[in-house]
């Protein structure tokens, strides 16, 4: 009984599902404010966090969305006047995402609420543990990454 209810949450883990519904509850207010869908919540803060990876194709290899909602996003960011496109200066067809100053005050809120969700994840939890908790999602990122690669080359 006991490697059943390891294995559920495990798996409630790695699916994220509860992580997720706090995370919106927690961004929700910030998203109904200004207007925003979760997937322009997502990619502001990924631009906020990307550095210089910060192209569209960056941003598609998250894989977490595809390349049609990744670009109605940045479309309606850049209407919003919460980034600004500007072409690479080696490379015209490579466009870079930057984030107006405009995008700064989401970005507080956005990270003010990601403080509150990691106080609540990791309470009680040890700075070891989440080193070990880094290394382990490191490691099981990786193996599925390699077998999504293995499983679309063998298509």
């Amino acid at each position: 009984m006991k490697s059943m209810r390891m294995s559920q949450t495990l798996e409630a883990l790695l699916y994220g599902t509860q992580f997720r519904k706090l995370l919106e509850k927690e961004l929700g207010a910030v998203q109904k404010e200004y207007g925003l869908c979760k997937i322009d919540m997502q990619i502001l803060f990924y631009l906020y966090t990307a550095g210089e990876r910060n192209t569209p194709g960056d941003i598609v290899e998250l894989n977490l969305f595809t390349r049609g909602h990744i670009s109605q996003s940045l479309s309606r960011l850049q209407r919003m006047r919460l980034i600004t496109m500007v072409h690479d200066d080696e490379d015209r067809r490579c466009v870079h995402n930057i984030l107006t100053q405009s995008a700064g005050r989401i970005i507080e809120k956005v990270n003010q609420a990601y403080a509150r969700v990691n106080q609540v994840v990791f309470l009680d939890v040890t700075d070891d543990e989440k080193e070990v908790l880094l290394s382990v999602a490191k490691k099981i990122n990786h193996n599925i990454r390699e077998e999504v690669i293995s499983r679309m080359q063998e298509e």
